[in-house]
């Protein structure tokens, strides 16, 4: 299904929520004045026991959730070809299916709310952990302003041969958006110390992927458990990963 997604399309998980809302109205600065489309994805869960008139009042809540987003973009007045969807299925799961077939997946985070000191809400964290490209955690600060220009942008290393185009990939996100990077490792190369900041020692190819981009304020740090739990702990400080 997911085969029919524009490549560079960026798709924002909307659920009705407040801070979907913030997701959706954020992501219009990524494709306003493109040909790139804003895909507004509810993922809706089904009982498959439920009867006809279950299944439509379910649909008809989906597209409202759908349609509130819609409006909150059209009433920005940017130039954006909104499209939307509504797909059955768990939220996470889903939502990680259309990663493969786009740019950036957008989602807000509705922890935030209730943790505003960094607590990371478990759908955000799910699709940072497993997604397949971009991710975009949009938070609304204390006063529902959004911070986001003081955030890192967080590229995982673990050695894989993807490494390069990850690290690279993150680099021209922070070129574009005047962000700090930050380089996290789960592992160091053999016979290096671990440790974080500068006692972090790169792949050579990675290395030379940030010599690419003088520009960039590159710090660096080594995982000291899963990637889930540093991002939960420094939720606060992030806007992409």
């Amino acid at each position: 299904m997911f085969d029919s997604y524009p490549p560079k399309s960026v798709v924002v998980g909307v659920d009705g929520s407040q801070a979907a809302i913030r997701a959706a109205r954020w992501a219009v600065d990524e494709v306003a004045g493109t040909d790139v489309p804003l895909r507004l994805l509810y993922v809706a869960r089904t009982d498959p026991g439920a009867g006809p008139l279950e299944d439509r009042a379910a649909l008809a809540a989906a597209e409202e959730v759908v349609h509130e987003a819609y409006d909150a973009v059209e009433a920005l007045g940017r130039p954006v070809k909104v499209e939307t969807e509504v797909l059955d299925g768990e939220p996470v799961p889903t939502l990680i299916a259309a990663s493969r077939s786009t740019g950036l997946l957008c989602v807000g985070d509705t922890g935030a709310a209730q943790h505003p000191e960094g607590w990371l809400g478990s759908t955000a964290r799910g699709l940072a952990q497993a997604a397949h490209c971009s991710v975009a955690i949009v938070r609304g600060g204390r006063d529902g302003a959004d911070t986001s220009d003081r955030r890192w942008i967080v590229a995982c290393v673990d050695g894989s041969p993807e490494d390069v185009d990850v690290l690279d990939l993150a680099l021209n996100e922070a070129l574009r958006r005047h962000a700090r990077l930050r380089v996290v490792t789960e592992r160091q190369p053999d016979g290096a110390p671990g440790g974080g900041g500068a006692g972090v020692i790169l792949d050579p190819h990675l290395v030379r992927c940030l010599d690419g981009y003088p520009d960039v304020h590159v710090d660096t740090a080594v995982l000291r458990g899963p990637f889930r739990d540093y991002l939960a702990e420094h939720a606060a400080f992030i806007q992409l990963v």
